[in-house]
Parts: C-alpha cells; structure tokens; sequence
C-alpha cells in the first residue's frame, strides 16, 4: 500500500515536467517538410490573432529581423513546474524553422494553463543569438501580455521582446525567465 502511493505522488511531481519535452525535432528532410507545412499555418494565424488584439504589434513584426510564435506553451506545476511548446521561427517574414520552448522550476505551486508567446528579434544579432544554440531569457524577465497598446511599452533586452496571450482568460504579464528555447533550420541537409 506504501508503495503504490510513493508511486502516486512520485508519478504527480514529475509530471509538470514531462511538459518540457513536447513533440519530436524532425531529423530527415521528409519529415521537416511534413513538419513545416503542418504548423506554419498555425502560426501565422496564430501572429494575426495577436495582432488583432494589439495593433500596435503590427510594425514590430514587420520590422523584426526575425520572429519566433509558439501557438501552445503548455505550463502546469504540482511542488515541480515545467512548460513545454513547439513554435515556428520566421526569417524576414518567411518560415526559418521549429522551434522548442521549456521550463522547468521547483517551489509551491500548482495548477496549469496554456497560453502564447511571441518572441520578437529586431535585428541580425538578436536573431543569431537566439537560433544558434539554446537561448534562455534571463531570470527575474516577464513577457508584456497582449492586449491594445501593450506593444508601444515593449521593453526589448539584446534585441530581444516577448508577448503573450492567454488560450483563455487574461494574464497582465508571465515570467519568462528561465525558459528555454532551441532552434532548428528547416533545411535539415
């Protein structure tokens, strides 16, 4: 009886984390293809979405160097947090690649939620920085919520902003520091 419970628990606080490993990176062309076609649309319904919440968003996407959009984060925590999502990272308004999000962080807590997020890279350096390895934003940043006008107080760090928007309810702000994100060009060969 012991130990089924230990199971139960155990099997409880590890669950926020199996969040960070959403989905499969693509390692053959094929299957980048298959990938590629199955979420762009998503995500650019997904930035339209976003910016008919906030129009003024508009002009920072247009003129980002690169963006990145993860329709879906999905975050929850029981004593362990984790958040998990697969996004799309576009190139001068073009699909680039996929991208991996995750977070994991431990402290009393509980519940869970999905929302989006936007990251948007304003200039080359921005861009590099974040799709060359895995790029985590510092601990202690909060993304701006989506919501009109919020993207004219947009704080950007080393070229760098964040947004998000509830699949749901209403959020002022979310921490983001902490996460991490993983890049992966659509050109496989």
């Amino acid at each position: 009886m012991k130990t089924q419970a230990t199971i139960t628990i155990i099997g409880l606080l590890a669950a926020p984390l199996t969040l960070v490993s959403c989905g499969s990176v693509p390692t053959t062309q094929a299957e980048m293809n298959t990938k590629m076609d199955e979420v762009t649309p998503k995500a650019k319904k997904k930035i339209a979405d976003m910016v008919e919440q906030d129009s003024t968003l508009q002009p920072l996407v247009d003129d980002a160097y690169g963006v990145i959009i993860f329709p879906s984060i999905a975050s929850g925590a029981l004593i362990l947090g984790g958040q998990g999502g697969d996004g799309v990272v576009f190139k001068g308004g073009a699909p680039w690649g996929v991208a991996k999000l995750a977070a994991g962080s431990i402290g009393l807590q509980i519940g869970g939620e999905t929302f989006s997020e936007l990251v948007i890279m304003k200039d080359e350096d921005a861009f590099n920085t974040v799709t060359a390895n895995k790029f985590s934003f510092t601990a202690g940043l909060t993304a701006s919520a989506v919501k009109a006008g919020a993207a004219l107080d947009a704080r950007f760090e080393n070229g760098v902003a964040a947004f998000v928007s509830t699949n749901g309810g209403l959020m002022a702000s979310a921490a983001i520091g902490g996460q991490e994100i993983s890049c992966f060009p659509a050109d496989v060969e």
